[in-house]
């Protein structure tokens, strides 16, 4: 589970209480971010994403990891798979609120990582997003959560990825904030429904 840009492991100690509540073993749940907190060039997040996966699974002994991913960090964890070795160690990839296809609130550009997905077609975008979305869709399955409550990355729609399994949409008045999708009940309830009908793919 790892939290966006400025953020902390402990962004997702909601998350990860959840899943232990409903069922997850502590000593399988994991929270993490990159010496930069997701602020620097996120192809070396990825790279340090690549030595925390490969920690995680010998520490447990388990072939393949889900990696639960929030905004920024939806951009490092694509990049891990399609570009590093993630596609034979990550069997499901969940991106909550990602900046797939850049953000319109881009006033942050003082970061590296906000310079990346700045705008719809920066350079790391146009060769992240290329020529798949899905990168190794064959071995990893795919949801993407999004709000229209959601004002940091916007439109709505980039957090969609094109061939995704699933690409949920909030919306309402109880639709979530970028900050509160993590914790939102809903949310929480939809990525361990697909974590639990995907765990044997």
């Amino acid at each position: 589970m790892i939290p966006g840009m400025t953020g902390s492991p402990a962004n997702m100690n909601t998350m990860k209480s959840n899943l232990q509540s409903n069922g997850w073993p502590a000593n399988r749940l994991f929270t993490w971010t990159d010496s930069s907190s997701m602020t620097q060039d996120l192809a070396a997040a990825a790279r340090q994403l690549s030595a925390k996966v490969d920690q995680v699974r010998g520490q447990t002994g388990a072939d393949k990891v889900v990696l639960a991913t929030w905004s920024a960090s939806t951009l490092a964890a694509r990049y891990y798979i399609k570009n590093l070795d993630g596609a034979d160690k990550v069997s499901q990839y969940i991106g909550f609120a990602g900046p797939q296809h850049g953000t319109t609130n881009n006033g942050c550009q003082w970061y590296v990582s906000c310079q990346q997905f700045a705008s719809p077609n920066t350079p790391f975008l146009q060769a992240l997003n290329s020529p798949s979305e899905v990168p190794f869709n064959d071995k990893i399955d795919y949801l993407t959560i999004r709000s229209t409550a959601d004002y940091n990355a916007t439109p709505t729609d980039t957090a969609k990825l094109t061939g995704a399994d699933e690409n949920y949409l909030m919306s309402g008045p109880m639709a979530p904030s970028h900050l509160s999708i993590i914790s939102n009940a809903t949310a929480l309830a939809k990525m361990r429904s697909f974590i639990t009908a995907h765990e044997n793919d």
